[in-house]
């Protein structure tokens, strides 16, 4: 895999859809783990689901183990809003800052936090300047 590149936020927003049920119904938490040039080591990893009740936490131990695993120096953590609407809620804005700095201490490098929307809706925390 690692003769593809994440260039923008929309390159790896669409590789996240490409693994997402066409129906969201709950949660999902992927990782995508990259190489020190932003070149793609794995298909998106699936971390987590959450309930259709309810939302996901965002586990970094299991993002960074998964990270690890995958020999990634940079990863793009996503998630979905089965609701449809991107709009990032403020823990997704505090998990981000969280991501960041426990990437840091493990060694990554966090690149974006993506909130998946439905179609081609997507917000990217570091275009928004979170990351």
């Amino acid at each position: 895999m690692n003769c593809i590149v994440v260039q923008t936020p929309a390159d790896a927003a669409a590789m996240i859809r490409a693994v997402l049920p066409k129906e969201q119904k709950e949660e999902r938490v992927f990782v995508l783990p990259l190489d020190a040039q932003g070149r793609v080591l794995a298909k998106p990893i699936l971390v987590a689901v959450g309930h259709v009740d309810g939302t996901v936490a965002i586990d970094a131990g299991a993002i960074f183990r998964e990270a690890l695993k995958a020999g990634a120096e940079e990863i793009i953590v996503a998630h979905n809003h089965p609701s449809g609407n991107p709009t990032p809620s403020r823990a997704d804005i505090a998990a981000t800052a969280r991501l960041q700095d426990g990437a840091e201490l493990v060694g990554l490098k966090l690149i974006d936090h993506l909130i998946i929307g439905n179609g081609e809706r997507f917000c990217s925390l570091a275009e928004m300047q979170f990351c």
